[in-house]
């Protein structure tokens, strides 16, 4: 049984992306007037958005963040935490010293 993408060549297919993006109507819609399922019309529009390096429909409403950025956010905030950590710890030992000091008797 052949795949519903053998139906549609790659022309019809980016066409139909490029007029659902240009037009702003739902997939859902532009599948229903074509007569293409709802899920077969979406993931023509994920490859589309993956080919040309578009942010995912989700990432476009801002529902999700893209995986590429939330990955560097999380690395960078680590690497933020990390010299938190070391400063505070420096610190701590600073105070250790001092309490010493103001500890023993004259």
């Amino acid at each position: 049984m052949p795949s519903n993408n053998a139906k549609y060549n790659s022309e019809f297919r980016e066409r139909t992306c490029q007029h659902i993006l240009e037009s702003g109507k739902p997939a859902s819609r532009v599948g229903a007037e074509l007569g293409i399922s709802k899920g077969t019309i979406c993931k023509w529009m994920q490859e589309y958005r993956k080919q040309h390096k578009m942010p995912s429909y989700a990432e476009s409403l801002g529902i999700k963040q893209a995986a590429g950025k939330d990955a560097q956010v999380m690395q960078r905030q680590s690497k933020i935490d990390q010299k938190r950590i070391k400063e505070l710890e420096e610190e701590i030992e600073i105070l250790k010293k001092a309490l010493r000091i103001f500890m023993q008797a004259p």
